[in-house]
């Protein structure tokens, strides 16, 4: 007899952890276009993963080449932020708790897209305390969402994968703030913010992806299948 599926919309089973597998979907494509950047011969590393205006400014001229690591960031941000979006509309019906949580992945990564955008990070936008300001700011918002979000994250969502995040971002900004900018130094910082993208991005999707699963309504075919096996049997 096929069991109707009966699991609350709102309160889908605990988080089993993330599979090491996502981890390395993770890794593997930033370390491939690291390293591919790295030993491309035709322009200087940097050029591929700074911030595409600074490098047209820095050589007087545009390419599309000019900071492709970089836009490919901001374009993967700027999807997470409609995924996170889409699962909070879908929370809405269900009043699934992570659809706070969602509303929060959606401000936190279209602040950042918009700083990248705008260049809003860089010492020339307001000052010489830009950099560290946009540093202290970003780090701010993500132990605040860690704290308020902590349990959810535990119990169903598995914080792997914002643990990992979070150690990128952080490692990325100690790099820009303390390291002389090298082209070895500027890739080990925008590696690591391209990690630290990525695996925000999929954490964010996982999330939504779990809220999208337990907003589907019953199985109601199965339902059907379960309330006509008695008549059957009947007859």
């Amino acid at each position: 007899m096929v069991q109707p599926d009966t699991r609350p919309s709102g309160n889908p089973a605990r988080s089993s952890g993330t599979p090491a597998l996502v981890y390395a979907a993770v890794a593997a494509p930033v370390i491939v276009a690291i390293v591919g950047a790295a030993t491309q011969p035709w322009l200087r590393p940097s050029d591929l993963t700074r911030d595409s205006q600074s490098v047209a400014v820095a050589h007087d001229a545009t390419s599309p080449a000019y900071g492709v690591l970089s836009n490919v960031g901001i374009v993967l941000m700027a999807v997470a932020c409609g995924m996170a979006l889409l699962g909070w509309l879908a929370s809405r019906a269900t009043r699934d708790p992570a659809g706070s949580l969602l509303a929060w992945s959606a401000g936190l990564g279209l602040v950042f897209v918009l700083d990248d955008l705008l260049l809003l990070h860089e010492s020339a936008a307001f000052g010489q305390w830009a950099g560290a300001g946009a540093a202290a700011g970003y780090a701010i918002a993500f132990v605040a969402y860690l704290a308020r979000y902590h349990e959810l994250i535990r119990t169903r969502l598995a914080g792997g994968l914002l643990l990992l995040a979070m150690a990128a971002f952080a490692g990325s900004a100690v790099v820009d703030l303390l390291v002389a900018p090298t082209q070895a130094s500027v890739l080990v910082e925008d590696g690591t913010k391209l990690l630290g993208i990525v695996a925000w991005s999929v954490f964010v999707g996982r999330a939504a992806v779990s809220v999208l699963t337990s907003s589907r309504p019953p199985n109601t075919s199965a339902t059907r299948m379960d309330r006509a096996a008695p008549t059957a049997r009947a007859r």
